[in-house]
């Protein structure tokens, strides 16, 4: 359940242009292809901006775009209509480039920095990996809160991208990366220093 400061009515779409972009799918649903085309042609710049911060090679960016918009195309019945159309998409976006970089292992991907996570934890001889806990931590993550700090420190895109991604202010992701981070933070800080007690006393619990 995500906290209550975070107003899933973000969102949520009442305007005219949303209610354009629900008719095309509405359309596509009903088996109209060319409508969907239209969809293609309107997300193509947003989904190749994510996809290509993970894959390097043009090409194969291309082909996992591809990939994400016949994924989209067919799980576009589980689509809630409620909400934005483009963080669903950019959650495919997401799933298809790292799956690509399980695959193929001269993908490349930014790493994120754990210095802006790791604070003053012990450092024995024997450490943890530091690395695979930090996904730990980012896995408890609501999905949504996943997607806005990869964006972000994954990817590199910058605050004014990833409000065009989630339709909502600036100022809005701004605070929200502030709280994602600091639990993110406290979560893995308290995970690690966990971790590392139980290195230091040989495993015993």
């Amino acid at each position: 359940m995500l906290p209550p400061w975070f107003f899933p009515g973000l969102f949520v779409a009442n305007n005219s242009e949303k209610q354009a972009e629900l008719q095309l799918i509405n359309e596509v649903l009903r088996g109209n292809t060319q409508s969907f085309a239209s969809l293609v042609e309107k997300y193509w710049g947003l989904v190749f901006s994510i996809v290509s911060r993970y894959i390097k090679n043009r090409e194969t960016a291309e082909d996992i775009c591809q990939e994400v918009f016949i994924s989209a195309f067919s799980g576009l019945a589980s689509y809630r209509c409620e909400y934005r159309f483009s963080p669903w998409l950019a959650k495919i976006a997401v799933n298809k480039s790292l799956e690509h970089i399980r695959r193929e292992k001269s993908a490349v991907f930014v790493d994120v920095d754990l210095d802006l996570f790791v604070s003053n934890l012990p450092s024995p001889e024997e450490s943890i990996d530091q690395s695979q806990l930090f996904d730990e931590c980012l896995a408890i993550l609501s999905d949504d809160w996943q997607i806005m700090f990869i964006l972000r420190h994954g990817l590199e895109l910058s605050y004014l991208e990833i409000a065009q991604v989630f339709d909502v202010p600036v100022g809005t992701v701004k605070s929200l990366m502030f709280r994602i981070r600091k639990q993110l933070k406290d979560v893995f800080e308290k995970r690690a220093q966990r971790e590392e007690l139980v290195l230091s006393s040989g495993g015993r619990d």
